[in-house]
């Protein structure tokens, strides 16, 4: 049985700290995996999905693509982000990041861990409860589509 995905516009609030720091709000588009916001499963408020409309547009069509294995993956090992720093999209900053796989007519995330781009461990440990999602790929490739469309600061 195939995994429902949607995706769902969310606001990570921005925040102004007592100590000067500044938290950015940030407008993306979250993951719903079966109703659940996988945002939300992951519990990393500092982090947004590569689906976000403060960064470059350029940027969220690459992550679609990336996802949709139409791209080259942006991680060793065949390894795609799915959030990454709210402040600044950089993978050095820190990603989640999964395994993405076709097989026939679905697509399957699987292996979810954290990881950056200047180390070669990939911690999954604190994800191994995550996943592995399959989807139909005729809906999951829709949906990625359909991303690249959206003004995420309308909602």
């Amino acid at each position: 049985m195939n995994t429902h995905l949607e995706l769902r516009t969310r606001v990570r609030a921005g925040v102004q700290y007592p100590n000067g720091t500044y938290k950015s709000e940030r407008h993306f588009l979250d993951f719903i995996v079966d109703g659940q916001s996988l945002w939300e499963v992951l519990r990393r408020p500092d982090m947004v999905s590569v689906l976000c409309s403060e960064y470059a547009k350029d940027e969220v069509v690459k992550a679609v693509r990336r996802l949709l294995l139409d791209e080259k993956a942006d991680l060793p090992n065949d390894r795609r982000s799915l959030f990454v720093c709210s402040e600044c999209g950089d993978l050095g900053c820190g990603a989640i990041t999964v395994v993405v796989e076709r097989r026939g007519d679905t697509f399957t995330w699987n292996a979810f861990g954290y990881e950056n781009n200047y180390e070669q461990a990939v911690s999954l440990d604190a994800y191994n409860s995550v996943g592995p999602f399959t989807f139909d790929a005729t809906e999951y490739e829709s949906r990625l589509r359909q991303a690249i469309q959206l003004d995420l600061t309308d909602s």
